[in-house]
């Protein structure tokens, strides 16, 4: 069977044995409120098949990791508290994992009326989460011209954000946005995909690279190759890749040979589900602030299928080649999850029938921004660039004081290429502060204040009072066993209280900001314009109403509340 559209959700009455109801959901399980039916008929036929979730023991308010209740050391025991961060499975960031952010903002800066051309250069891209946001976010009516550079020095990074775009720029219909918006939710998230996804990669992007790498055969191993792309509406894409990317990129559009849904799958769940990652599970489901969250979250575990929790599973029958580009890896780690890279908050807010749905939401949220994206696409006229270069390379590839806004992601983080690193070989490429008084580059720290926090064992204690005035208060007796999943719940929760203004201070001094400020001639902004500092920090007080459910939303999340944002001008 061909798999289902999306939206409006189905109702959740299917099985696997190929049963399927075709109607619109109309009435949520008033249980569990993730699925969602056409009636009552509908929901007593699928009940024997739905009460197996509805009422798992995820589902008990009273659930608790299993380590706690068997009341053994758990597996991270020996690696300390903090092993609940060891990486375990893929090393590629193939999703975002800090919130999609428009970087123009042209509201706040230039002005909506603002008609120069307009240059933005994507230095360390990671996925396109920051691109389509910002071109979604572009006013309806903008004149200019759009030159998108978007750059990452992992090829995997780049080959799926390329065919993507490609496959956006390349559509048959340009007016099939909710269509188009499901298929690019699929190859972006989804680790197996519909037939017709797979046919649609088939027939609007391997062609075009195709035809490329028919031309280049004989070139030699090694010669940088560049290609222009010329769609409707004036847009354009230009990839600039090594001879033997442009092959693998073709190679990346298909399926590996003999890689059946059956391999794909037991090669996933080796990481997602491994055995001896169990305890690290149920450590991070115990901080979900809803019992629905937990089950939800499972799912995805299990089957790796973007969608809402009640839809039907037939018809994603083909692994998504562009996540499965070797057939005896994952290509991501066991935490990885498409809801760190988008506003939490913002998704959380979407409004859905089956209420505590979170991936149904976040489904229906991305379909709202890639539709704009394509409408934006149409109506705007939009250059394309990608390359596939280490970032201190770009200088050498583009034009000095050139655009109106750098992204960086976290690269100016210690641990990169650090942030004197970053601003000396970027900044020269910003415009000028008397070109464009709003000319942006956008840092953010992501390991700032940990690194602060880790440097002082006093720093590091939790913030218990106020902690308490957001998380039940545990029983005293398991207070003294510092493995209670009370406690470590406790410990998860101190960053989303750290005094991050004070420690951030410290850092900013032990990196020389000031002094790296004078000898770039770069300052940083008093205030951001583009991002908040604290973007996914508390902004409620424990007595102001909603604050608690901001709380356990950020605390559910992948994010430490920790992350902060500098944005940067030249100085001359």
């Amino acid at each position: 069977m061909e798999a289902n559209p999306v939206i409006p959700f189905a109702c959740a009455n299917w099985s696997s044995r190929g049963t399927c109801c075709k109607n619109e959901g109309k009435l949520s399980c008033g249980s569990c409120s993730l699925v969602v039916y056409c009636g009552k008929d509908c929901q007593k036929i699928h009940w024997p098949i739905h009460k197996t979730t509805c009422r798992s023991p995820l589902s008990k308010a009273g659930w608790r990791p299993a380590w706690d209740h068997e009341g053994r050391q758990p597996a991270w025991s020996k690696n300390a508290v903090s092993g609940q961060h060891n990486p375990f499975g893929g090393t590629k960031y193939l999703w975002g994992n800090t919130p999609a952010i428009d970087v123009l903002k042209l509201e706040l800066n230039e002005g909506n009326s603002y008609e120069e051309d307009i240059a933005v250069l994507f230095a360390a891209s990671g996925d396109l989460r920051n691109v389509i946001k910002t071109i979604a976010d572009l006013p309806n009516d903008a004149k200019q011209r759009f030159e998108m550079a978007i750059n990452d020095r992992e090829f995997e990074i780049v080959a799926r954000n390329a065919i993507l775009l490609l496959f956006v720029l390349n559509a048959p219909d340009v007016t099939n946005f909710s269509s188009d918006a499901e298929s690019l939710i699929h190859l972006w998230y989804s680790s197996f995909l519909p037939a017709n996804v797979l046919s649609q990669l088939h027939t609007r992007v391997k062609p075009l690279i195709s035809t490329v790498c028919s031309q280049i055969a004989d070139k030699a191993s090694g010669t940088v190759l560049r290609k222009t792309w010329h769609f409707r509406s004036g847009r354009t894409l230009r990839l600039v890749l090594r001879k033997e990317e442009w092959f693998k990129l073709e190679k990346i559009c298909d399926v590996e040979e003999g890689l059946s849904c059956e391999q794909a799958a037991k090669t996933r769940a080796a990481i997602t589900l491994a055995p001896e990652r169990a305890d690290y599970r149920d450590r991070w489901l115990f901080k979900d602030a809803t019992s629905s969250m937990r089950i939800a979250k499972q799912l995805f575990r299990e089957d790796g299928l973007l969608l809402p929790f009640g839809h039907p599973r037939i018809g994603f029958n083909t692994p998504n080649p562009t996540l499965f580009q070797a057939s005896s890896s994952w290509s991501l780690d066991d935490k990885a999850d498409p809801l760190a890279g988008w506003p939490i908050w913002q998704v959380h807010c979407t409004s859905v029938l089956a209420r505590e749905d979170l991936y149904g939401k976040l489904f229906v949220y991305l379909c709202e921004v890639l539709e704009r994206f394509q409408q934006r696409l149409v109506t705007t006229r939009v250059d394309f660039e990608i390359y596939n270069v280490d970032v201190k390379e770009l200088p050498k590839l583009l034009e000095r004081g050139k655009y109106s806004r750098i992204e960086v992601a976290n690269i100016c983080d210690a641990g990169y290429v650090g942030i004197r690193g970053t601003l000396a070989t970027l900044c020269p490429l910003l415009q000028s502060s008397l070109r464009n008084p709003h000319a942006t580059l956008i840092t953010v720290f992501i390991n700032a204040v940990m690194e602060m926090a880790r440097g002082n064992d006093k720093d590091s204690i939790p913030n218990t009072d106020l902690l308490m005035e957001y998380l039940p208060t545990p029983d005293v007796r398991k207070l003294m066993w510092p493995q209670n999943a009370d406690v470590l719940r406790l410990w998860d929760a101190r960053t989303l209280v750290f005094s991050a203004d004070e420690y951030f201070e410290r850092y900013m001094m032990l990196q020389k900001f000031g002094q790296i400020s004078t000898d770039l001639r770069v300052a940083a902004k008093e205030v951001n314009t583009i991002i908040d500092r604290w973007p996914m920090g508390l902004t409620l007080r424990p007595e102001q109403k909603g604050a608690k459910e901001e709380f356990n939303m950020l605390l559910s999340s992948n994010f430490s509340g920790a992350e902060r944002y500098v944005e940067w001008k030249r100085n001359e």
